[in-house]
């Protein structure tokens, strides 16, 4: 027959036989006496390929099309075989499997990186130094962009006598440009993490970012020095809000406005990308004016002697260093 007992008289008695006990003994015999766990290539193959698959066919679907197309064109409007088609098919294979592993080491690292972030920092540190964080990680994430490599190596295409203040800023001074395109890009990230904090409304900081941005185009426009600079300009701001920047500055604006906002609205942590788009443009356009008056000096020509290239010039120990040197700081300051 049951008894029906008091509950505090059950702690009572349970607390008098209650002997604490450290989780490393529990799990102590499961340690040593563990086995490790062999696996099949079947196996691995039914672990790895559902998981793998999904990924690949998403960059399957936003390749092949373009490639398919480009090929038509060639093909059809260009009257032009495609020369080298198995290499070409190669290296779209290994585009598609670099952009799986890229997005998933953005998704599982980066972004949860600064998520964190945007969301513990305003609750313990100080707002001067939430917004020096944003500011350092928006231009880091800009050094760390796949697509500033393919602007420099644009820079070989152009020549100095048809712009050469586009050419000293592509070559002489690329790293100043760069840097100009970070500061940007720093700055939009920081007024948006203060816009957050604030509480200002996104359409007045479009409009008051626009009004400089257009004046500049304007004024480029009429100038034949200047006009060749404009694409240049728009086009950075266009590449530094690719696969690394947005989701960092997404997913710290996110995890900002989340600590910050009074509101409970997932939508407010978005709108800083539109400023880091404008931003690196109007940092472009104020360089070339700093430069504008050098900009007929002559520049100097590559020497035309051919130089032995070093180990560190082959194409995949080079792709491998400038990968790591944009990489790793991002990592180690996120680390931080």
């Amino acid at each position: 027959m049951e008894k029906p007992i008091r509950y505090g008289d059950y702690l009572r008695f349970a607390r008098r036989k209650m002997r604490k006990l450290s989780y490393n003994q529990v799990v102590a015999h499961d340690a040593v006496h563990r086995r490790r766990v062999h696996l099949r290539l079947l196996d691995v193959h039914r672990l790895l390929t559902p998981y793998v698959s999904v990924r690949f066919i998403d960059q399957m679907k936003a390749v092949i099309p373009l490639a398919l197309f480009l090929a038509a064109f060639q093909w059809f409007v260009l009257t032009a075989p495609v020369a080298k088609a198995w290499s070409i098919a190669g290296g779209m294979l290994l585009v598609m499997a670099g952009l799986m592993l890229f997005m998933e080491g953005v998704k599982h690292g980066l972004m949860p990186f600064s998520e964190n972030i945007g969301y513990t920092m305003p609750q313990r540190s100080p707002q001067s130094a939430v917004l020096s964080v944003a500011f350092v990680l928006g231009g880091m994430a800009t050094f760390a962009e796949p697509a500033i490599g393919a602007l420099k190596a644009a820079g070989s295409f152009v020549r100095p006598s048809d712009a050469p203040l586009m050419y000293r800023l592509l070559h002489e001074e690329s790293a100043v440009l760069v840097a100009a395109v970070a500061l940007g890009v720093g700055g939009a990230v920081l007024l948006g993490i203060l816009r957050f904090m604030r509480g200002w409304s996104l359409k007045s900081l479009i409009i008051l970012t626009l009004i400089p941005c257009l004046s500049l185009t304007a004024y480029f426009a009429v100038d034949p020095a200047l006009a060749p600079l404009l694409g240049l300009a728009w086009d950075c701001g266009a590449i530094t809000t690719g696969p690394v920047t947005v989701p960092l500055v997404l997913a710290i604006g996110i995890g900002v406005s989340a600590a910050t906002s009074q509101e409970d609205n997932p939508l407010s942590g978005f709108g800083i990308v539109t400023l880091a788009s404008l931003f690196p443009a109007m940092a472009v356009m104020l360089l070339a004016l700093w430069y504008g008056p050098l900009g007929a000096v002559a520049v100097a020509v590559p020497s035309a002697v051919p130089q032995v290239p070093q180990w560190s010039d082959q194409a995949f120990v080079a792709d491998t260093l400038a990968a790591l040197r944009a990489i790793l700081p991002l990592v180690a300051f996120l680390w931080l």
